[in-house]
């Protein structure tokens, strides 16, 4: 008798040791169900199997590449179940649920402005904005890590690379944070609108005005049949924001906490400097960013880690799990900054294959400047109130984010 698929709660999707302990000794495929969803989704909790996934080309992000498929897919039940107008799916997909050619194709145009040599030309500019930061931080002697330093230090970052004029970056902000956090469809839509409203204008401007930006690029580079339709130019700068406003923000944020919860950790990485790229890598393993990867669907009936998988169901991975599993790391449970990598980048907090986050190197140029400048070069950073005190909210499918975290420095 099959067993019933387990609910994936948020409490369950943020506790990378008690939660998923049981779902991966159970089998490498589990049946979950996403909040607000009925259709059960296989999830992935082991570290190679996991990597297996990303390299199959037997899976595919786009459901309707499935053959004979009918009915909506996991991202369209989750939209309905939040009462959010399916026609906006089209603007929050983009690179994330493409395949093949058009993933390349849309991938390519943007692959360029996130090159190693432009992120280290990005150096200067991110160490300006993160001691602006501190200083005004620090001048009040307390505020909130999130909204004083973290958004604002990833925010204004992706913001000029896209192109987003300096004067329209707080309410581009405002709006994705109202559409990660709106707290009801209401204000998740409006954030979405106000997104992609300024981004057709910015295009506009753009296309009448070229500048070096992301935008200017999409628009002026290669062949008239070859540039992104407004479309896609519009899906891009909305999947590029988001995804390059809160991860970072939420990982210095979480990346501090653990650093705090840890203070032999914390003495090593101020005794050892040098060592922070590697700190880094560890904390990206412990905290993982994004905590649930994107769907993909099966192509065929197959079997998969001797699992049986059917024509059009969905597999996703629990990235936190993946990062905490036990066959690839010792201890994992145990934050360690000495923990040298078995391969390279080990970890899969920016995903794997195909797919593999385009602004990682951004990420890790931004998480360094800001724990220099937060918990090395200062030594003075505290919480302001009790560790079981930082308000958080839910995000369904992701589990708990924090809302504020209160400091004192």
């Amino acid at each position: 008798m099959a067993r019933p698929p387990v609910d994936l709660t948020p409490e369950l999707v943020n506790d990378p040791i008690r939660g998923y302990a049981g779902l991966r000794e159970t089998s490498p495929l589990v049946s979950v169900t996403l909040p607000g969803v009925e259709t059960p989704t296989w999830l992935l909790t082991r570290y190679d199997d996991v990597k297996k996934a990303y390299n199959d080309p037997r899976f595919v992000r786009d459901r309707s590449k499935v053959p004979g498929m009918e009915g909506p897919g996991i991202e369209v039940q989750m939209m309905e179940a939040y009462g959010l107008p399916v026609d906006y799916l089209e603007y929050l997909t983009s690179l994330v649920l493409l395949d093949g050619k058009d993933h390349s194709r849309l991938r390519g145009k943007v692959i360029r402005t996130f090159t190693a040599r432009r992120v280290r030309e990005l150096r200067p500019n991110v160490e300006r904005i993160a001691d602006g930061l501190i200083e005004q931080l620090a001048e009040k002697g307390e505020g909130d890590l999130l909204h004083d330093f973290c958004y604002p230090l990833a925010s204004t970052s992706i913001c000029e690379l896209i192109g987003v004029d300096a004067e329209d970056q707080p309410k581009m902000c405002a709006w994705i944070r109202q559409y990660a956090f709106g707290g009801d469809p209401a204000g998740i839509k409006a954030g979405i609108e106000g997104v992609v409203g300024y981004t057709r204008e910015l295009i506009e401007r753009r296309y009448d005005e070229p500048t070096g930006d992301l935008i200017s690029g999409l628009l002026w580079d290669g062949e008239d049949e070859d540039r992104p339709t407004e479309k896609e130019m519009i899906s891009l700068v909305f999947v590029l924001i988001n995804t390059g406003h809160h991860p970072p923000a939420h990982f210095i944020a979480n990346a501090v906490l653990s650093l705090l919860d840890n203070p032999g950790e914390l003495a090593r990485l101020r005794a050892e400097p040098e060592s922070l790229p590697r700190a880094i890598h560890e904390l990206l393993r412990f905290t993982s960013p994004v905590s649930i990867g994107a769907s993909m669907y099966a192509t065929e009936d197959l079997e998969f880690t001797g699992c049986p998988v059917k024509r059009g169901e969905s597999v996703t991975s629990a990235i936190l799990a993946v990062n905490h599993d036990p066959g690839e790391f010792d201890s994992p449970e145990r934050l360690d900054l000495s923990r040298p990598p078995k391969r390279g980048e080990n970890h899969v907090a920016f995903g794997h294959g195909a797919h593999y986050c385009l602004g990682a190197g951004l990420a890790r140029l931004q998480a360094e400047i800001a724990l220099d400048r937060l918990v090395i070069q200062r030594e003075s950073l505290r919480l302001a109130v009790g560790r079981d005190g930082l308000e958080q909210a839910c995000w369904p499918g992701e589990g708990n984010h924090l809302v504020r975290v209160p400091v004192k420095i």
